[in-house]
């Protein structure tokens, strides 16, 4: 996987805060989205999102890797 995509795709995910309007934007489907997003907490060794069955939002981390992003 290619980090820069990963990073795309995660600026896009926080912002929107939805995985399915990442995927319908970046035309991808919702588990490439998820794959990119698992692949850079990989990397980074931490957990960007906190996801429930109806929010995505950023942590503590996340934050931090969204301003380093953009």
């Amino acid at each position: 996987m290619d980090k820069l995509n990963a990073a795309k795709v995660f600026i896009d995910v926080a912002n929107s805060q939805s995985f399915t309007a990442t995927a319908d934007r970046l035309n991808m489907s919702r588990s490439m989205v998820t794959r990119y997003i698992e692949a850079l907490e990989s990397w980074l060794g931490v957990r960007l999102l906190q996801r429930t069955t109806r929010k995505v939002r950023l942590t503590s981390a996340g934050m931090s890797c969204f301003d380093e992003c953009k």
